[in-house]
């Protein structure tokens, strides 16, 4: 029962928005009459006053077919919006209808005058549709018809457009918890026994060894990680250089426990490093590449980073000679960094990007992002 009566009053304040824009246009054309009738009579040296047979000739022939047109145009507007990626198409549109509204009313008008009114002399001779034009613009039916019926499509389209932004700010706001959930997974992540307690266990072993000052670096290094892990927790964007700084400093964490069995390569762009990417974008990755690949290679491994610019994209590409993965095994299954990943390239970039896993020529794993630059400069 509430939900018909909810349904009940909608329908009704829609009804009442409705009469009171028309009613609004009304007014309008009763304000343009005496407006006229003002300009006449300071101009005119023989002025008639006619003010009632205009608000009668507005009235009858512009105002009331808007009575039956309303719902029509209303409709047309709602099943044809106006929007950013349609405005032209849409535009054409409306533009036809209106021309064929137009010309509709102007015959119903027409073909009164003919057989009902007392037309003007030497009009007698006119065909019944021949008094369209007379109408449409010689009384500048056409010109309210247009204004009536632009006030009517930008009504809805002004809801449409209200919607369409609270829609982005829904968005964002989903995205902004997005961001901190992906955090927070991240230190969770980080935060666990083969993370954290083989960094504790290389700490525990330089201290045992008296290498204080390489102990006091790790603990520094693992205080500014998680630091930086929570910190600007609802900053949604940020420089590639800060992004690659949080990268740098897992890594330099990593690099100091396994020693020389990992070799890092680096190739930044100077012209890249300002460009604006995802927070917490690289992390899961690189944390997958050491995790899943180098830590369970028997030998020496490498790691390489490499960020270029190219025309309006940025190209990051992250590489291991690690294990591999088997991607089309029954029993791959994705992490939740790397699902999360995705998820935010998509919402973010929407189709101005590209993301590939794929196993290299190294024996390793090869992810390559190509994001359009474009997009972060928006931000």
């Amino acid at each position: 029962m509430g939900f018909i009566k909810e349904k009940k009053m909608r329908k009704t304040f829609a009804t009442r928005d409705v009469v009171l824009l028309l009613f609004v246009i009304w007014l309008g054309l009763i304000f343009f009459a005496a407006l006229s009738q003002a300009s006449s009579w300071l101009t005119s040296h023989h002025f008639e006053m006619n003010f009632f047979s205009h608000v009668k000739f507005f009235t009858l022939r512009v105002w009331l077919p808007w009575i039956v047109l309303t719902p029509i145009v209303l409709y047309l507007a709602m099943l044809f919006p106006i929007k950013p990626n349609n405005w032209l198409k849409a535009l054409l549109l409306h533009a036809f209808f209106l021309l064929l509204l137009s010309l509709s009313s102007g015959l119903l008008i027409s073909l009164h005058y003919h057989f009902f009114a007392d037309m003007a002399p030497g009009m007698e001779t006119y065909q019944p549709w021949q008094h369209i034009g007379h109408f449409l613009f010689g009384d500048n039916l056409f010109l309210f018809n247009t204004i009536i019926y632009t006030i009517l499509v930008t009504n809805i389209n002004i809801k449409n457009f209200s919607q369409i932004a609270k829609q982005k700010e829904l968005i964002a706001s989903q995205l902004n918890h997005q961001l901190i959930e992906s955090q927070l997974q991240t230190l969770k992540m980080q935060i666990n026994p083969h993370f954290l307690f083989n960094t504790l266990n290389v700490i525990s072993v330089l201290v045992m060894k008296s290498e204080k000052e390489q102990a006091t670096e790790m603990i520094n290094r693992l205080s500014s990680f998680f630091r930086n892990t929570l910190d600007d927790k609802t900053q949604q964007w940020i420089p590639l250089q800060k992004e690659l700084h949080h990268v740098e400093q897992y890594l330099g964490i990593e690099q100091v426990r396994f020693g020389d069995k990992i070799s890092i390569k680096k190739n930044y762009d100077d012209e890249a490093m300002l460009t604006l990417v995802p927070a917490m974008l690289l992390q899961p990755i690189i944390e997958n590449a050491m995790q899943h690949g180098l830590e369970e290679k028997e030998g020496q491994g490498e790691l390489t980073i490499s960020c270029t610019i190219e025309n309006e994209w940025l190209i990051i590409n992250i590489t291991d000679d690690g294990a591999g993965c088997d991607f089309e095994g029954r029993y791959f299954k994705e992490g939740v960094g790397l699902t999360n990943v995705k998820s935010r390239l998509q919402q973010l970039y929407g189709t101005q990007y590209e993301f590939s896993i794929n196993n290299n020529d190294l024996g390793g794993v090869t992810v390559l992002m190509k994001l359009s630059i474009n997009i972060g400069e928006q931000k």
